[in-house]
């Protein structure tokens, strides 16, 4: 399967598109951005180093300093791993008062996961609106999986300044905490438009990962239209609880 980097960010939201592999590709250079004022913010998305599968791209603090306590992902707000839906819906109803007829629900027809979405405004200052997608696993039918998704196609015409400004907000946020070598980005360029701002596992193997795509613009649109910034919190990277055939079945 692909893994949606410049495709639908809709409601059917992959929880197995978790695994990259990641390539040296130099600078970063945001396609189709050529406004002076934009590339001010673009000019702190700089690659710093090379990044290959199992390596880190920059070095995680070493307990050194004023914030040097280890990160915790756990999940989003009051909404912690291993809940089953009906506390998640609560934890929503907690963190944004919004009722169960707020908050949509999906069933992914390969992975067999429930998502449960909504839509939040303002989630940071000037962030715009973003929606929330709560991944319910397979098996175990407990939380596994959070993304928040500002840009596109959350709103039709985002403000491109502003999604860039939200990821590096974020980023500089995580980037204070201790998190494990393995696995250990900023701002790594993936492809053509498309940046793993940060990436970090705690103790737990828990990861959070910030991914911010930018397709190159077509003739008829204008630079960033198609801008999106997505925040995922994962329980097991490598593990995903989703629907596998078995070997042996077919």
């Amino acid at each position: 399967r692909h893994t949606r980097l410049q495709g639908d960010w809709s409601s059917d939201v992959c929880s197995s598109d978790l695994i990259l592999n990641y390539r040296q590709m130099g600078d970063i250079k945001m396609l189709g951005l050529k406004s002076v004022k934009l590339m001010v913010f673009f000019l702190t998305l700089i690659l710093s180093g090379v990044f290959f599968t199992g390596t880190v791209l920059a070095k995680p603090d070493e307990g050194k300093g004023t914030s040097q306590k280890w990160a915790v992902v756990s999940g989003f707000r009051s909404a912690e791993f291993g809940m089953k839906e009906r506390d998640v819906i609560k934890a929503i109803k907690n963190d944004f008062g919004l009722g169960k007829k707020q908050v949509s629900r999906k069933v992914h027809p390969n992975e067999k996961t429930v998502t449960l979405g909504i839509e939040v405004k303002k989630l940071l200052p000037e962030s715009g609106t973003a929606k929330v997608f709560y991944i319910m696993g397979y098996k175990s039918k407990r939380l596994i999986h959070i993304n928040v998704i500002w840009g596109k196609p959350v709103t039709k015409k985002p403000d491109a300044e502003s999604v860039v400004a939200t990821a590096n907000q974020l980023r500089n946020h995580f980037a204070q905490k201790k998190y494990q070598k393995e696995g250990f980005a900023l701002n790594a360029q993936l492809g053509e438009g498309v940046i793993l701002v940060f990436q970090g596992k705690d103790r737990k193997g828990r990861a959070a990962r910030l991914l911010l795509s930018n397709p190159k613009a077509e003739k008829d649109k204008k630079a960033g239209e198609d801008i999106a910034l997505t925040l995922s919190y994962i329980e097991k990277p490598q593990d995903p609880d989703v629907f596998r055939i078995k070997d042996g079945d077919f």
